[in-house]
């Protein structure tokens, strides 16, 4: 934890509870409350999804939700409008997976013992656990930490006597919502637990690995060539130059036919209204200003305007601000603020947000001013390790450095002993009164803009300040923001559109042909499987499972995107994929193939004019047009910095290698022919793997491990029964 969190005031008994995670508020704008109402259910048992018969239960689902979102806004504060939509594919995705696993292991016959998880708490704590323990230095506070992990209570307990009642509550709240915490942190544990179990025995099947096959590895992993390299992309031959016949496609298909293994897809054929303000809603805004205008104008005196804008604020939903500083006020807004006097009014302008009517409500300086600073933390300890006068000295040579113009930034990074402002530059952002400790702030509050001073002492240590910039003038403004938006009637007329489309394509008319008819274009999905959420909908895309094909759905609002209807067009069974959803794949490679086949003899003409150059960067001299790229660390497993992947090329570099300096080619790759000159090679250290063996054999085998397991995993959810409900009770 950074020193600035530690200098931030709070109160004695609040220290543990920084950690406790917020409590789970139900969002009414998500939450379809109409259809759970119909249906009878409450949310108490309200279910989400069931995995092989077991449900997850809508309070958990949205409870661990809200716990996610919540962290998230925390890292992105200035983000107004959060889409929850992905924390919730997330999150059901991650209970998905904890029931299988779960599942899973009770068949194996795994466990997590109590006494695992309580090893790991008292020993070796999660980082969520420890930072609230450690202090400006980094130093885990453990003691600490066992107190309060093992005696929660101890947060009420020492409230006691310190704010009356009302504090006390709010104490023994904080205490059972640690415990909370505390059962949350033991159930992610034992899940992580479990899940190590299960990948060791799912990897088990790998068994042991052989020694040459990690040598090998070794070598190719450390090995490297230096080459300049050209490259005739296929691409310089025209699609229309090559044929690819139906029989060649077919049997290509005939012959590979097991590697075009697929799952369950789908496809759907969509069309999309977008919920946009229609011309009578632009209208509607443009009456409004008129009078606005009108009236304004009609005004003989400043309070006449004045009088004007307050009774149109109240008709058109104007919005009135406290007080803000001008750093932070839309600088649009603020020039026309700037040049008014209190209860002045003045506009139309356009802004960002529409056309805005401006009046000035108050004016002020000095009532809360926040100060920017950075700063250079020297420590010292209380039991003399690094006494307060050996500091003072590195504090003063840090001094002025800084004041003798040495970039202060650059000075925080390779001086501060505050490792969370240090790697900012020392930025500690803006702060207010009371926010700091009293020494700090009484220095930083008193300098100037651009000015530094210290090294200043607190109880951290020596602190030397730059402050670089402050806020103090504020100003309270109404606005009045006229843009056209979406209105009921057109909204209800994109309904009525979208019904008279579904009602079309259920009579059998093509969605073509219905779509065009209506002035709305239609689209198709490539095939998707039920794990993707398509247009972002997972009402869309349990519609398409859900489904036979031709089956309509209703109209469905998307969040910012439109309204939607669909038909389920396709669909296709796990197993095989058919000729025609595999043709355009299998005609690319084909073309491709086609295509190199046509550029050999340029390749074969072009090598004969540069093998003769003592150097392929001279290249463009016999055709100006070439790019010679300069590809470093190239190793013999495709990888070929500068151009890409191509296993052919680097294999062959390799087995040339010993011609350091020949031009050599042309070699045919999987998308290119290439003409290279080797320009330098690196051998691995053949001292070096025994060294690196027991390194790599545990990396290999890890990776190996969690392919296996990951592949496991995802063949079991394919075979699972999962049942999936959330669009019953949330909008996308």
């Amino acid at each position: 934890m950074g020193t600035l969190s530690k200098m931030r005031s709070v109160s004695p008994y609040i220290l543990v509870t920084v950690a406790v995670l917020f409590i789970v508020f139900m969002v009414i704008s998500d939450l379809d409350i109409p259809t759970i109402t119909n249906q009878g259910q409450s949310l108490a048992s309200a279910v989400v999804g069931k995995v092989n018969g077991e449900k997850i239960m809508y309070t958990e689902f949205e409870r661990r939700v809200k716990d996610q979102v919540e962290a998230a806004r925390a890292q992105q504060p200035n983000v107004e409008d959060f889409d929850e939509a992905p924390v919730r594919e997330q999150v059901w995705n991650e209970m998905v997976d904890e029931i299988l696993m779960r599942q899973e292991s009770e068949k194996m016959g795994i466990t997590v013992s109590n006494d695992e998880i309580l090893d790991v708490l008292l020993e070796n704590p999660p980082d969520v656990l420890r930072r609230p323990f450690t202090d400006s230095t980094g130093r885990f506070l453990r003691d600490v930490y066992l107190e309060y992990v093992t005696n929660p209570d101890i947060i009420a307990q020492r409230a006691q006597g310190q704010g009356g009642q009302q504090a006390a509550q709010q104490a023994a709240k904080q205490a059972a919502d640690f415990k909370k915490y505390l059962v949350r942190i033991e159930d992610a544990i034992r899940q992580d637990k479990l899940q190590n179990n299960l990948k060791a025995a799912v990897g088990a099947a790998y068994g042991a690995l052989d020694p040459m096959y990690l040598e090998r590895k070794y070598k190719t992993d450390n090995s490297t060539l230096d080459a300049d390299i050209i490259a005739l992309n296929a691409n310089l031959i025209a699609d229309s130059a090559v044929n690819v016949s139906d029989a060649e496609i077919s049997n290509y298909y005939k012959a590979h036919e097991a590697s075009f293994k697929q799952k369950p897809v789908r496809k759907l054929k969509y069309a999309m209204l977008p919920i946009v303000p229609a011309l009578a809603d632009t209208q509607r805004v443009q009456k409004r200003l008129e009078r606005i205008m009108t009236d304004l104008n009609a005004a003989q005196s400043a309070g006449q305007r004045d009088t004007v804008f307050e009774r149109y604020i109240g008709d058109f939903g104007g919005q009135v601000n406290d007080y803000k500083f001008m750093q932070d006020i839309p600088p649009q807004t603020l020039i026309m603020l700037n040049n008014l006097p209190v209860r002045g009014v003045v506009g139309p302008i356009q802004t960002q947000q529409g056309m805005t009517f401006v009046r000035l409500d108050d004016r002020r300086t000095g009532a809360n001013v926040m100060t920017k600073a950075s700063h250079i933390l020297i420590r010292f300890t209380a039991n003399n390790q690094v006494s307060k006068d050996s500091a003072k000295v590195i504090a003063d040579k840090v001094f002025q450095d800084a004041k003798s113009g040495s970039d202060f930034a650059d000075l925080a990074k390779k001086n501060s002993q505050d490792p969370g402002s240090a790697q900012n530059g020392g930025d500690l952002g803006f702060f207010g009164k009371g926010m700091m400790v009293k020494p700090f702030e009484d220095a930083a509050s008193g300098a100037a803009v651009g000015s530094i001073v210290g090294p200043v002492e607190t109880q951290f240590g020596w602190h030397i300040i730059k402050v670089t910039d402050r806020k103090a003038d504020e100003i309270k403004y109404s606005e009045i923001v006229l843009n056209p938006t979406v209105s009921q009637s057109t909204r209800s007329q994109l309904y009525r559109t979208a019904a008279s489309l579904k009602e079309s394509l259920k009579s059998g008319i093509p969605f073509d042909t219905a779509a065009k008819r209506l002035n709305i274009p239609a689209s198709e999905t490539a095939y998707f499987r039920r794990v993707a959420t398509i247009l972002g909908s997972r009402t869309l895309t349990n519609f398409a499972f859900d489904s036979n094909v031709g089956d309509v759905s209703d109209p469905i609002e998307l969040k910012n995107s439109g309204i939607v209807v669909a038909q389920l067009v396709q669909s296709r069974l796990a197993g095989i994929k058919p000729l025609e959803d595999a043709k355009d794949e299998i005609k690319m490679k084909l073309m491709t193939g086609k295509k190199l086949d046509a550029l050999k003899n340029k390749a074969q003409e072009l090598f004969g004019k540069l093998s003769s150059l003592d150097s392929l960067s001279r290249a463009k001299s016999v055709d100006s047009t070439l790019n010679v790229v300069a590809s470093k660390g190239i190793t013999d497993n495709g990888r070929a910095p500068s151009l890409g992947s191509d296993v052919a090329l680097t294999a062959s570099l390799f087995g040339q290698a010993a011609n350091i300096g020949k031009i050599l080619g042309p070699i045919r790759g999987e998308r290119a022919y290439y003409i290279a000159q080797i320009k330098g090679k690196k051998d691995a250290d053949p001292n070096g793997f025994a060294a690196a063996r027991a390194t790599l054999a545990q990396s290999v085998k890890g990776k190996a491990e969690g392919t296996l397991y990951f592949k496991w995993r995802n063949e079991l959810r394919d075979r699972s029964d999962i049942e999936d409900n959330r669009s019953k009770y949330f909008r996308d």
